[in-house]
């Protein structure tokens, strides 16, 4: 899997939602179907804030385009975009695609088909903790971990899946943000970060967020499926 790199770089859980196809054709997020798993200690708010983004996308991403992805282009001067709820970036960061890929990303949701929500792993998610921390705490980028391991490897450490997959998103701490750099891809040719975001065959999920020497933040999603 690529690294989705950001020069500058989030979470309640969701528990049940009767249909993936029923919420998308009310057009909303049923609010009292997304409920907060209490057990999940081991995650912290923004964490948990990921999540449920990360669902609302999966069960809904005509509306989670419409909502999340589309305003982003009222902020782009040619290539910069500025982020008006990130004062941290008021002067902007620079994209590669620019608004070009933001429009192709909504484009794309407007005809995704819906997929079952993430259930929050206290395993996976602590792979997704390991590696953050070993990103964290050297300064590094990339799926390798200290002993040279994909991600595959080491989520299947922890349980038997058919299927794995690892986003990793540096230099932002809000879930909208993380998840919606994800979903547009900037730079990305095959969009892979989207495509597995919205990939049905994964039931799974795991999350940690770090504070990065160099760029301020990193998240690592682990996916898994099967």
């Amino acid at each position: 899997m690529g690294v989705l790199l950001f020069l500058f770089g989030g979470c309640s859980l969701i528990i049940a939602i009767n249909s993936a196809n029923a919420m998308s054709k009310r057009g909303h997020w049923q609010a009292e179907k997304l409920s907060p798993v209490k057990q999940a200690e081991y995650l912290n708010t923004v964490e948990k804030e990921i999540i449920l983004h990360l669902n609302m996308a999966r069960t809904d991403p005509e509306q989670y385009a419409k909502k999340y992805i589309a305003p982003r282009t009222r902020y782009f001067a040619g290539n910069i975009y500025h982020d008006p709820e990130n004062p941290y970036y008021k002067k902007g960061y620079r994209t590669r695609e620019g608004i070009l890929a933001v429009q192709e990303c909504v484009n794309v949701m407007q005809n995704a088909q819906p997929a079952s929500v993430l259930y929050p792993s206290k395993n996976v998610s602590y792979v997704a903790q390991t590696h953050a921390l070993y990103l964290s705490s050297t300064g590094r980028i990339g799926h390798r971990g200290p002993d040279g391991s994909k991600p595959g490897t080491r989520i299947r450490r922890y349980g038997r899946w058919k299927i794995t997959a690892e986003n990793i998103a540096y230099g932002f701490k809000s879930a909208s943000e993380i998840v919606a750099s994800l979903l547009v891809d900037d730079g990305v040719r095959n969009r892979k970060h989207r495509s597995i975001i919205l990939d049905p065959q994964f039931s799974t999920v795991g999350v940690a967020i770090k504070p990065h020497p160099i760029h301020r933040y990193v998240c690592v999603i682990n996916f898994a499926g099967g």
